[in-house]
């Protein structure tokens, strides 16, 4: 990954995907990833189903967004809707599978807003010299018209007045708009081609607090290390038979209720 970070591209990419050693790292590791959850302890195999939410759900959301990639966001969503009843997110159980029906029938109710999505546009691409940066819409109302119209010490500091405030909103896609044009006039911002996640300082940031998490758990109780019971990786505690009946099975049982 720090070679890639340091020269992204195409055949730098294609070079390291093609790379014995790297083959064989990602099947020893499919095997590890198999053996975690079935033959090494319950305590193991909750927390790879921890690791599965975050990397089908949470990841894939993210991904499918950076990327428009339409099947990729639904797939992401299907994975979520059993975890939403297991887990009682009363709201995302009852609302998403009525979104996930509606989405998974555009192509024969909406088909103009389904070519749409598979082409990438239920997400925003705000700068094209950003490759896998498309941000959700609601994200980029955040990034643009509510940050342009944030002033110092919030609504309280710029007027108590109820006319002025009025005004202030009313008028907040304009200034926002002059704002952007003013910015691309004076060229402030300079387009790059690295993410954030990439630079040097990032990076170091980042891999710090990979290694305090890691030092962390192997103060408490590694889940991965050998067959332990389902107990509390802080005190140990083992968990009643109830409670690790529900959580052991807790995707069977949502899948089943949704």
């Amino acid at each position: 990954m720090i070679l890639m970070a340091k020269d992204l591209n195409q055949s730098e990419f294609e070079k390291i995907l093609s790379n014995a050693s790297l083959e064989e790292t990602v099947q020893l590791f499919g095997k590890y990833k198999q053996f975690l959850p079935a033959d090494n302890g319950d305590l193991s195999a909750f927390w790879m189903s921890y690791i599965d939410i975050v990397e089908d759900v949470l990841l894939g959301l993210l991904r499918a967004c950076r990327e428009g990639n339409w099947q990729l966001h639904l797939h992401a969503i299907r994975q979520m809707i059993p975890w939403c009843f297991a887990y009682d997110k009363i709201n995302y159980a009852r609302y998403l599978p009525v979104y996930y029906a509606e989405m998974s029938n555009l192509p024969s109710t909406h088909p103009e807003v389904y070519e749409s999505f598979m082409d990438g546009r239920f997400a925003v691409q705000i700068g094209e010299e950003s490759p896998f940066g498309r941000i959700p819409v609601n994200q980029t109302t955040e990034e643009t018209v509510n940050k342009d119209t944030k002033t110092s010490g919030g609504i309280t500091k710029f007027s108590l007045k109820t006319g002025a405030v009025n005004r202030f909103y009313m008028t907040a896609e304009y200034r926002c708009s002059f704002l952007a044009k003013l910015r691309n006039m004076v060229q402030v911002k300079k387009p790059t081609h690295l993410h954030n996640e990439l630079l040097a300082t990032r990076r170091k940031t980042d891999e710090k607090a990979v290694a305090e998490i890691e030092s962390l758990i192997e103060g408490w109780n590694n889940p991965f290390t050998g067959g332990k019971p389902l107990v509390s990786l802080s005190t140990a505690s083992q968990a009643p038979a109830d409670v690790k009946d529900d959580l052991m099975n807790a995707k069977q049982v949502g899948e089943e209720i949704s």
